[in-house]
This record gives C-alpha cells, structure tokens and sequence, in this order.
C-alpha cells in the first residue's frame, strides 16, 4: 500500500494538523477561532475523515504560522515518519484495517501520540519475524488460530450453511457419503468437472492433492494416488465454497502461495464446511459420550469411529474438536497433526495446531502451555511409532495418556497414528488433548482404568510413561495421608496438656 492514496493523504494531512496545534499548545477551539474552521470539521480533518478545500487550508496555514503548500506536502516532520512506515505494512493493512475493520484514522492518531515508541514496537515485532524466517503467511495462520480460539473453534453459521445444503438437496442423516456421491453433488449442483490426474504432464505439480482452475465450468483436478476420506474432503471443502459462494481461496492443494488472510479464512470455511456436512453432529455426540461412558480404556471404539463414518483421522479430530467445547465443556482443548514421509523426522514436523486457552491474555502461560501441550504430544506419538514398526506400518494406532505439567494440571492426551503408503508418508498422526478439570473428569469414565499411562513433564525416575494412572493417584493419596498424619502429630505435640 502506498502512502499516496486518497484515504492515506487525509491522514496524513489530518496528523500534520495535529502536530503543529499540538506544537503551539493550541486547544481544538482556539484554532477555530484564528481560522474560522468549526470544531467539529477540524476534529473531522484531525481524524482523516475529511480533507479540507484550499480556502480553509490557507486559513489553517496562517494560523498555524506555516505555508499552504508545507502543510498540503506528503514531506513529514521525522517524528511521523514512524505512522507512514505503518501505514505501508501489507500486514498491518490486511489485518487491521481491511479484515478487522480497524478505523486506521483511529490507530494513526493514537500513533501520532508516541509515534517513535509505537513503531520500535511494531518494528521490533517485525524484525524478530524476520530474524527467525517468519513469513507473512505465518502472521495469517496464527491469526486463523487466534479467531479458532475467540470462537471455540465452533462456527453456527457454518453448521447451519451446511444444514441448508442438506435440505435443498435432500440429504438425511446419512452415517456416511461417498467420495462418488460427493462428486456428483460437484457436477450436478454446480457444474463441476472433476478431473483425475497422475500429473505426468506438469512435474512440478505432483506433490499436490488438487489443483482448481476457474471458469464457466470450473474445473477440479485431483491426484489419482488420493485415498477415499482425502477425495471426500476435497469434495467436500469445494461443495463449501461452491455453497458458501466463495470466491477468494486457495487454487491448489497444498497451498502453494499464501495471498491473503482472506484466502487462510475461507479456505478454514470450507474446510469446517466438509467436516460437518461428512460427520454429522447429531450421529457423532452420542457416540462420543458412550465413548467417554466406557469404564475402561477403550480405543478399538474411536478406530470403529473412522470405518462407521468412512473418515481420516484428522477430519474425525478436528469434528470432534469443533463439539466438544460446545457440546461438552472441554474449553481447555488442544489440537496437534505431525506428518513425515520419514518416520525418524515424525516428531520434528508440526503441520497443524490449535490451542483453546483460557488464559489468552497470559502470554507466558500459553508459550509454557503450547510447548507442554507439544512435548506430550510427541511422547505420546513417540510410543504409537514404536508399535508402528512393531507391524511394518501396517496397522492403525490409537493411545492415549494422562500427563501433568509444573503447575500441576493433569490433561488426558488422544492420539491416532495411521501410515498413509499411497502419498508416500508413512507417518501421520493426530492429537486431540484437553485439561481433566472436575467438570471433565465428571464427563469421562475410563479415567481410573490401569490400563492408561501416566506421565509428567521431565519426569526421571518412578513416575515413567508406563506408570499407570490409577496407580499414580492411589500413591498421591498415600503421600497427602502420610503428609496428613505427620501435621497431626506435630500439632498434638504443641497442644498445652
């Protein structure tokens, strides 16, 4: 964005203004009555909301003691360079200004205030970006994250976008749809052609699920090596944007360049979109809460899950990360996908995450809790990739485990591991954990089942991965007992006879 724009010289006319009333002592009313411009109009040009004609600005100038032409100049004393350089951040303009509606009349001003300690601000935060290679699109996708969280990554208008879809088209509750059906849908309903393609033509194109060309018809061209729940997505996300009638978004799959947060926002749309029109939550929170009924540790049924509703892992994580907040109370939740197409490097690639937090606003807590939330993540990912070499990386893994951070706060962590052989990634996981506090523990009765591990951060010694949980907790009482009775005796010693 460039300084010379309409709304830019208003400002920027608007806070030179400002600055010399300001330089001069000057009240809003005293420079009313040397210019004879009203309060209220002067307030207005103050703000950018207006630009004045010469004739006021010649009064302007004579009252300020300057010339007409040094106060309609672009050329800006060195103390306001700070608000022009932020107006010319890309970002700041997608984020604050276009996306959030931010009055940029608003945050110049409060900028023309302290300008130089609000630009080394913003201009240490972007240094340090730069120092640690952080791109545009990571500002765009930790935004998403941040919005995910504000909602608890549950979106009404989106479930009853996908409601409509069903009954305009007469889709009843089904368990599961096919990718078949879902790309009939495509055709039938918005005139798609669906191509499938080995890419053989393009080379550079064949590390991509998909690739959307634009048109009259538009045009779906897809990897011939998708598996069945990845064509359901895919279709299922282009039925979003075809409903939803999206028009910015992503043209292949995986992205291949970040253009906008209006892109990372609807593409995440259509995303939601097919993740509940292909899990329906009416099926799906029945099942969960039998699941969490089951005394005992049973993961055989979130791996029936997968078969009853023909999904991947992550499409039924991510459902369930959508309900559970609402549905049952889980606020304190988190989210985590590792892929790798080398299982020794699984653990050190992070492609998704989320983190619904209740201490937003602690930004030491929620680095401590993301970096927690990780390292558990990856022990409990660890001990499934174990058993994934066990079987030649046959076999689908769910496990789980209870783990406690430094502040004492258990959590109860959920992973699925599946080899995925036909993309060439023989390591793909995914991680749905959240805080057992009391209203939790209320919800989950498997939680005193031995058969589930235990595990505390840093722990050395006797509280290891293979302890059991139930365990743990009976040796917790016995230590607040033993404690207990030791005050006792003490207090009895010092009571007089």
């Amino acid at each position: 964005m460039e300084t010379t724009t309409e709304e830019n010289i208003r400002i920027i006319f608007g806070l030179k203004l400002k600055k010399l009333r300001s330089d001069k002592k000057l009240s809003l009313q005293q420079l009313s009555d040397m210019s004879g411009v009203s309060v209220s109009y002067m307030n207005e040009i103050e703000n950018g909301k207006k630009y004045p004609k010469p004739d006021k600005i010649n009064e302007l100038a004579k009252a300020l003691e300057t010339t007409y032409d040094s106060l309609v100049s672009l050329k800006i004393n060195k103390n306001l360079t700070p608000v022009v350089q932020v107006l010319n951040l890309k970002i700041i303009n997608d984020f604050l200004f276009d996306t959030f509606g931010v009055d940029k009349g608003l945050l110049m001003s409060m900028m023309a205030n302290a300008p130089t300690s609000l630009s080394a601000l913003i201009n240490s935060v972007f240094e340090i970006a730069r120092n640690y290679n952080l791109q545009e699109e990571h500002f765009y996708f930790s935004c998403l994250r941040s919005y995910q969280e504000m909602n608890d990554n549950y979106f009404e208008d989106i479930e009853e976008a996908v409601l409509k879809f069903k009954a305009d088209n007469g889709i009843e509750n089904p368990e599961k749809l096919s990718s078949a059906e879902y790309a009939q849908l495509l055709k039938d309903k918005f005139n798609y052609r669906l191509e499938e393609s080995d890419f053989s033509d393009y080379p550079k194109l064949r590390g991509f699920r998909s690739v959307f060309v634009k048109g009259e018809q538009p045009t779906q061209l897809f990897n011939n090596r998708l598996t069945e729940q990845q064509k359901i997505f895919l279709f299922g996300k282009e039925l979003g944007f075809a409903a939803m009638k999206i028009e910015k978004r992503p043209i292949t799959t995986s992205w291949l360049k970040v253009e906008s947060f209006d892109h990372v926002m609807n593409n995440f749309r259509g995303a939601y979109f097919a993740q509940a029109l292909h899990i329906n939550k009416d099926l799906l929170i029945p099942d969960l809460e039998n699941f969490f009924a089951q005394t005992k540790w049973k993961p055989e049924l979130l791996v029936a899950l997968l078969e009853k509703y023909n999904t991947s892992p992550e499409m039924l994580f991510q459902r369930i990360a959508n309900l559970l907040p609402k549905y049952f109370g889980f606020n304190e939740l988190y989210f985590i996908r590792y892929s790798s197409k080398e299982p020794a490097k699984h653990l050190k690639e992070i492609s998704k995450e989320l983190h619904l937090s209740r201490n937003q606003v602690d930004l030491e807590y929620i680095i401590n809790e993301q970096n927690y939330r990780r390292w558990i993540t990856k022990t409990t990912v660890n001990y499934l990739d174990n058993k994934f070499h066990e079987t030649d990386g046959e076999k689908t893994f769910a496990d789980a485990v209870i783990s406690q951070n430094d502040d004492k706060e258990d959590y109860l962590t959920i992973s699925i591991l599946r080899p995925m052989p036909e993309l060439n990634n023989n390591a793909n996981s995914v991680t749905v954990g959240f805080v057992l506090t009391d209203a939790v523990k209320k919800k989950i009765a498997f939680l005193s089942d031995p058969a589930l591990k235990f595990e505390k951060l840093g722990a050395i010694g006797e509280l290891s991965y293979e302890t059991p949980y139930a365990l743990r907790k009976m040796r917790d009482e016995e230590v607040k007992r033993a404690e207990y009775d030791r005050l006792a005796k003490e207090l009895n010693m010092k009571v007089p006879a």
